[in-house]
Order: C-alpha cells, then sequence, then structure tokens
C-alpha cells in the first residue's frame, strides 16, 4: 500500500459478523488495508477494502466488484511461502473485502526510504522470492499487474512476500468490464501503457523496476506525473544503475521494452542465482602473503627475504669476527713498542703492511704462510673490509666479487691485470 501511517478507525466496525476492524494499515489507489481481528479463530488478520476511481459509474463499479471477488478467490488458490494467502472474501456495502494473512513487516519501499539502496547480493535474494511468487501466480494463470516496491514485504529475516493481489486480473475468466490501466505509473510495462493486455511479462517487467528501485533508490521511470512516467517506459532507456553492480545483466533484460524478448523466469532466476553467488563469495586474499609482492629493500615493503636475512646474519658474524681480532691485535701492538707502521691507531688505519714477499706496484700482501713470520697488527684490518663490503654490496651481485677500492682480501690469489676474479680465486678473461 502506499501509506505506511497506522491510523484509528472512526467506529469500531464488525463485518460479517467475526472480523473487528482496528486500525489502518495503508491506503493505495485501489483500497484501504486494515487490521482486523477474527473472533472466530481467534487470530490477528488483514482485510483489504476495495474501493473504485471516482470516474467509474454505478454499472462499471458494479461490475468491478463482481470482477475483484472472481480474481480474490482465484488468488485464494496461493499456497506460497511467498505469496500472502487470503484467507477469505466477503462483499458488503457493495464493495469487496478480502481478508489476508497479516505480516507487520516493513515493505521494501520503506525500507529504501529509511535506509538507502541496499546491497546487490540482499536484493537479488529478494527478487528470487517475489520471482517465486510470480512463477507460482502465473501457473494458476493470475497476473498481478501492481508488482513494486510498496507490494513487497521483507521479514527480519529477508524474506520477500508479495501481497495486495486483490487487483490482480485472472487471465481465464472473461472480461467483465474494460481492462482497467491499474497499477502504479512507475512500474506499468510498456505494453500495458499502449493499450495492450497485462500478461506475465507485464509482471517481470515490473519486478525489474522494483530491483531497480531497490538499488538506486528510485524507479528507473520516475518522472514528475503519471502521464510522464508512462511515456517514458514506452520511449525511454532505463539509465544504468550505477550501483546494481552484477545485478545489472537482469535488471536490463527484465526492462527490454519488447515483451517477446524480455528474460523470462527461468533464465532470471540463474541469473538472480549467480548475483546472490558473487556477493556471498569470500574475498579471494588467502592471508598467505606473497613471496614476490615485496620488495626487502625498500622500507616497510614487508618482511626481508631468505637471502637478505642469511646475507645480514653472515654480515654479523663476520663483524664479531673481526671485533675478536682487534682485541687480541691491540695488546699485541702495544706490548711490541714500535712499529714499521707507526703507531697502533696508524696500523689499523692503513692498509696491509707490505712484507719482503709482497710483489710490487702497490699490491696487498699475500697471506702469511703457516710457517714464516707472524703477522704484524696492521694485518688485522682485511676483516674489517670484508665486513663494509658484505653490508653494502646490493642483493644479487655476483658471489666472490671484491670491493671497489681495494684489493682482494688476504689469503685469495692476487688479481692479475686484465682478469675477473672467479669465485674460488681462478682468473677469468675479461
Amino acid at each position: 500500500m502506499d501509506d505506511p501511517a497506522l491510523d484509528a478507525p472512526d467506529d469500531l466496525r464488525l463485518l460479517a459478523g467475526r472480523y473487528q476492524l482496528c486500525a489502518v494499515m495503508g491506503r493505495g489507489g485501489m483500497g484501504t488495508v486494515w487490521r482486523a481481528r477474527d473472533d472466530l479463530l481467534n487470530r490477528d488478520v488483514a482485510v483489504k477494502e476495495v474501493t473504485w476511481p471516482p470516474y467509474l459509474n454505478e454499472a462499471e463499479q458494479r461490475a468491478a466488484g463482481r470482477r475483484a471477488l472472481t480474481e480474490a478467490q482465484l488468488a485464494a488458490r496461493l499456497q506460497h511461502p511467498n505469496v500472502v494467502g487470503i484467507y477469505d472474501v466477503i462483499e458488503e456495502d457493495g464493495r469487496p473485502w478480502i481478508v489476508m494473512e497479516l505480516f507487520q513487516y516493513r515493505s521494501l519501499r520503506d525500507i529504501v526510504r529509511a535506509d538507502g539502496p541496499l546491497q546487490p547480493a540482499r536484493v537479488a535474494r529478494l527478487g528470487l522470492g517475489i520471482l517465486a511468487a510470480l512463477r507460482a501466480a502465473h501457473a494458476v494463470g493470475i497476473v498481478h499487474r501492481d508488482v513494486k516496491p510498496a507490494n513487497i514485504l521483507v521479514s527480519p529475516e529477508d524474506r520477500a512476500v508479495l501481497t495486495d493481489f486483490g487487483i490482480a486480473r485472472a487471465t481465464d475468466s472473461a472480461t467483465l468490464t474494460a481492462d482497467l490501466l491499474v497499477g502504479s505509473p512507475s512500474y506499468i510495462a510498456p505494453e500495458r501503457a499502449w493499450g495492450g493486455p497485462a500478461g506475465p511479462p507485464a509482471d517481470l517487467w515490473a519486478l525489474g523496476a522494483a530491483l531497480y528501485a531497490a538499488v538506486e533508490g528510485r524507479a528507473p521511470f520516475e518522472r514528475d506525473d503519471a502521464l510522464a512516467s508512462l511515456t517514458a517506459a514506452v520511449t525511454d532507456e532505463p539509465e544504468p544503475a550505477i550501483h546494481a553492480g552484477l545485478l545489472w545483466p537482469v535488471i536490463s533484460g527484465l526492462l527490454r521494452k519488447d515483451p517477446g524478448s524480455r528474460l523470462g523466469p527461468a533464465e532470471a532466476e540463474r541469473m538472480l542465482r549467480q548475483a546472490v553467488r558473487a556477493g556471498e563469495a569470500p574475498p579471494r586474499f588467502s592471508g598467505v602473503p606473497d613471496r614476490g609482492s615485496h620488495d626487502a629493500r625498500t622500507p616497510g615493503a614487508g618482511p626481508p627475504s631468505r637471502s637478505r636475512r642469511a646475507l645480514g646474519a653472515l654480515a654479523a658474524t663476520v663483524a664479531m669476527a673481526g671485533a675478536a681480532a682487534a682485541a687480541i691485535a691491540l695488546p699485541l701492538s702495544q706490548s711490541a713498542g714500535s712499529s714499521a707502521a707507526g703507531s697502533p691507531a696508524s696500523g689499523f688505519a692503513a692498509g696491509p703492511h707490505p712484507s719482503a714477499s709482497s710483489p710490487g706496484r702497490g699490491s696487498p700482501a699475500r697471506a702469511a704462510s703457516p710457517s714464516g713470520p707472524s703477522p704484524s697488527p696492521s694485518q688485522a684490518a682485511p676483516p674489517a673490509a670484508v665486513v663494509a663490503a658484505i653490508s653494502s654490496r646490493p642483493e644479487g651481485k655476483a658471489k666472490g666479487q671484491g670491493p671497489k677500492d681495494g684489493g682482494p682480501p688476504a689469503g685469495h690469489a692476487h688479481a692479475q691485470p686484465g682478469k675477473q676474479r672467479h669465485p674460488h680465486g681462478h682468473g677469468k678473461s675479461g
């Protein structure tokens, strides 16, 4: 219904000796819905009072009343969890009254107005429920003719229930009067706006418009007045639903102008289920970081690589060895009293100490043989050079490549000019 207000009635009216009217639940173009009490069965029910447009004369109103009763009797055949059940149909004061199952749920229209547009996966689940209701109705020859968010009730568990079959037209019954253009202009299919019959494809069009409104917050062809809305439904294409996501293909398929090319119920159900699965799929992140996704040399870029950690451990070990060698060499230098290299401090600052066996041209000294003289304090410097070379060498550089400024550390073969140092000390032509 179009008015969600709940009003007290002017008088406590009793219908058919058993239905006590309590309050108005909503009003629409084709009647008023009351909350009532069934005194016979001791339960709460909803009662729809069907009213007619003022332009109908008395004869047309009587004919419309007979048709409404026939349609309500056919709708009472529907037993489906997504359809509001009809308990009774009575006639009083020349108008039909339809007694229905009471659901005190918010309508989809009220939910969108209060909470804003809904997520596509949730709308797809609601759409599956309404589609199931329409398929059940179409199977027994009933067309709803007024599918819209105001007639879709939503339970707290997101169960969608289609209500207001009071204006539905039975496709297998004779037309009692001229086929009125009944329904909300923003949800009327183009073929009906042209004056064509209201068949099952028209209900599917209205379903597509309702899904559009649920994800966008407005009907696809809503304009300033009813005539402009009907004209837009016939002539305009719907604006793309920017919030629909994977729901857009089914919405656009249901809103095709030509009923013959419009999505059928089976294909619409398949696409709605795809949208539900896509919305419920877990995120693809597995919780295990990609080892190749971080650069260990970039601060804050993630944990260092295995080779970087190994290189750091090696540098720390060599540094400790160098510190130990320096601690041993310092007392030895002090006890010697004097040295050709000068003071102990100058011995650590200078390069390798030359000896009689050293080659010329400024090359570093070879390592002393086990039988040769003990190394001088200045020969403790190479471990520090090794530490500096390792800690400053970029990751991925070839193993065994010597430092830029000095020669190879003690213990390695002397490099010949024009040859590149091999990791095992063998020269290789450049």
